[in-house]
């Protein structure tokens, strides 16, 4: 427990940082879900336009340590690839 009023002051901050990342996560989260229902319908030029949208979102979550420089890479592969592989079937 915090005993100092500055102690108390950065556990207000800590808890109100850590709410206003779980909502940005779960926000890119539901974008992602986003273009996997897109891929899943077939329907690629949807799921471009939403990749449009989400790829500098996922850029700002790593520039704002939401999400790691490797997972933010990792999800774009992923998504981009599956994509592209809509276009080859």
């Amino acid at each position: 427990m915090a005993n100092t009023s500055s102690a108390k002051k950065r556990t207000r901050v800590i808890e109100r940082k850590t709410r206003i990342r779980e909502m940005q996560k779960s926000k890119i989260k539901s974008l992602i879900k986003s273009v996997e229902s897109s891929i899943s319908k077939k329907d690629q030029k949807t799921a471009i336009e939403q990749l449009k949208i989400i790829d500098p979102k996922l850029q700002a979550a790593g520039n704002k340590k939401i999400l790691t420089k490797a997972k933010i890479s990792r999800i774009q592969k992923r998504l981009n690839s599956r994509v592209a592989d809509i276009a080859k079937k």
